[in-house]
């Protein structure tokens, strides 16, 4: 028996009202936090078992005496971890220990246990009290456990984690249960399979990795504390704060603003106002002049000492659209950027420090300025980088391939877009919100589905453009595509469309993306395009998956693009891919998605040097001036 989607949307349901994101952890004068990172003990539940640790409340026992007891890092996906397929395939819970002294001079601190991502449902227990629950990967959650901690003595954190998708999660999925049964060539099943035997497929391209990917931390904070801080800043020196505070019974506010270079240029006592600063220093993206950073520091003072403080950076910069261009700055921005995907040998989808720095080091040498968080929101850790690197960001939500639009999902996905807005607001490298990859906006109930979306994000934050990510709909199908301030479109004109035509490449992608044009009137970024090529398999003449392949088709489309540039039909592009990634195992895909200009372990293919001889020399100066 498995996890039925209807247990998994109540347990959903259930804790919806309980989980806040909020400010981003930080060690100063008053906060301190312990990382939880490390190796935790693992237990495994067996394949499509049900809920069997939840009824027989494995909470209560100790990990470390079960006999398959075994010890995970975190952070990390646990699949390809193990040494057989059963712990890759894995599909239904999982469960995670960790035992940890709190000392009794912590006592008087409220102490907050905070997730960066566990995908994708998680349950959490603290001295085998159930604290909290989580649906939804790639974004935090917290939960304040003061009250279970015991101060001076030993702690017992379980986790148990489910990776099963249905059609009540984002992103969606299904149950498969006739493709894993053995067939004749008549298509007569065979064979019974065993009880259980069930594919959970996701309803996308990459690797369904699970578990607790990104750091766990146990925060400490003063009782009368900061909940949150809202920053918006524009290019005149314009600003609005507001923040958030638990208790204001008296307590005194003091606000203060510094430059990159510390100097003193605001203060103020109030929780919310707004003002100006003459001459700001802005924020720019990469080739467009130096990423300039800001800090916001909050100071809670109750009888005369000081309670907690927060610093907070931001960056003055405006996000603007035409209705065929985005703007930084009113200077006008043309993306040349990649899409992406968290995911690397051995750790799977797991957040490691070396791997990012290597990923953005990478994108610097190409002379890209932008990429989109596809598909679902990366590290907060990225999020600060991009901003101090001045790298352009649309950040999406893990609505991959969306096919069913019910009022449920609809809440989830609101629920999630709010949570990753709220995480990301202040970042000034954050220059859009893109609300789904693909989805089959062609039916007519996706309308009102994607309005909610549109709206929500408009209600949050009218700074920033709100986009979707177009693939299997068309420019006279969609119904959609007209809600949006600008539109991605993902194309793949020699590859998925006419393989092995690579003169028709160029008419193809001018004609295609100056139709959405057309139709819309709104600013045009494709967002992915390109071949797969295994690595080292060189033809000439070039054949499909050769690198000479991958790299003819890339090169037609930059035709077709430096045309719909002069025409004024697009505002930027991203090659798919950055560098290989994993994905299931089918007919199509041989190790994975071979589609990035790198390889899965980051070393250069033909279509790299392509990529950035393009992306060095159109750089900032690509000639806008015909939009201005």
């Amino acid at each position: 028996m498995i996890l039925k989607p209807t247990v998994l949307l109540l347990l959903l349901l259930q804790s919806i009202s309980t989980i806040t994101c909020l400010l981003h952890v930080q060690k100063n004068e008053i906060r301190t936090v312990d990382s939880l990172d490390g190796l935790w003990t693992f237990v495994r539940e067996p394949h499509n078992g049900g809920d069997v640790g939840i009824v027989n409340q494995w909470n209560t026992l100790d990990l470390e005496r079960f006999q398959n007891a075994t010890v995970m890092p975190v952070p990390s996906a646990y699949n390809d971890l193990g040494t057989g397929s059963e712990l890759r395939d894995h599909i239904g819970w999982v469960w995670y220990e960790k035992k940890e002294f709190v000392p009794l001079r912590d006592r008087n601190m409220r102490h907050v246990l905070r997730f960066g991502s566990v995908n994708y449902f998680a349950v959490v227990y603290i001295n085998s009290e159930k604290v909290t629950s989580h649906i939804g990967g790639h974004l935090p959650f917290e939960v304040d456990i003061s009250a279970q901690i015991k101060f001076g003595a030993e702690n017992k954190f379980t986790v148990a984690v489910n990776n099963t998708l249905s059609w009540s999660t984002i992103p969606q999925g299904d149950f498969n249960y006739q493709s894993v049964a053995p067939r004749n060539i008549s298509g007569r099943i065979l064979s019974r399979l065993p009880a259980g035997a069930v594919k959970n497929v996701g309803n996308f391209d990459f690797f369904n990795y699970a578990g607790i990917l990104r750091s766990v931390q146990l925060m400490k904070i003063p009782s009368v504390y900061i909940q949150n801080i809202n920053i918006v800043a524009d290019h005149t020196g314009s600003f609005f704060f507001e923040t958030a505070v638990s208790s204001l019974d008296g307590v005194r506010v003091e606000v203060k603003m510094f430059d990159g270079e510390g100097s003193l240029v605001y203060t103020g006592n109030q929780t919310k106002s707004e003002g100006q600063i003459s001459n700001p220093k802005l924020w720019w993206p990469r080739g467009m002049g130096k990423p300039d950073l800001y800090s916001l520091e909050v100071s809670l003072i109750l009888d005369g000492e000081l309670a907690d403080i927060y610093r907070e950076q931001f960056g003055f910069r405006t996000v603007t659209w035409s209705d065929s261009q985005i703007f930084i700055n009113s200077k006008p921005f043309y993306c040349l950027g990649f899409g992406m995907h968290e995911d690397f040998e051995i750790i799977g989808r797991g957040f490691n420090q070396a791997i990012m720095t290597k990923d953005l080091n990478l994108l610097e040498w190409m002379g890209g300025n932008c990429y989109r968080t596809t598909h679902y929101p990366y590290s907060e850790e990225r999020m600060f980088e991009n901003d101090r690197r001045g790298i352009a960001v649309i950040v999406e939500t893990p609505a991959v391939g969306l096919k069913g639009f019910s009022k449920a999902n609809n809440n989830l996905h609101v629920k999630m877009l709010q949570d990753m807005i709220d995480r990301d607001k202040n970042h000034p490298s954050v220059i859009a919100w893109s609300l789904a990859n693909e989805p089959q906006t062609m039916k007519k109930e996706s309308r009102n589905y994607f309005k909610t979306l549109v709206d929500t994000a408009h209600g949050i934050d009218r700074t920033r453009p709100v986009t979707t990510v177009y693939g299997p709909t068309n420019f006279d199908n969609d119904q959609t595509a007209d809600l949006m301030d600008f539109i991605c479109v993902n194309r793949y004109y020699g590859w998925y469309i006419d393989m092995g035509y690579i003169p028709w490449i160029n008419q193809s992608v001018y004609w295609d993306i100056s139709l959405w044009r057309e139709t819309f009137h709104k600013p045009i970024i494709v967002t992915e395009y390109g071949a797969d090529s295994i690595p080292g398999l060189n033809q000439e003449p070039s054949v499909d998956f050769s690198e000479q392949y991958q790299n003819e088709v890339i090169q037609e489309t930059h035709h077709a693009f430096d045309a719909l540039v002069k025409d004024h039909t697009i505002t930027g592009e991203m090659i798919w891919n950055f560098a290989d990634f994993m994905t299931g195992m089918t007919t199509t895909r041989a190790v994975g998605n071979h589609k990035g200009v790198f390889t899965r372990s980051r070393q250069a293919k033909i279509a790299a040097y392509t990529l950035r001889n393009r992306y060095l020399k159109k750089g900032s100066n690509i000639d806008t001036t015909i939009w201005t």
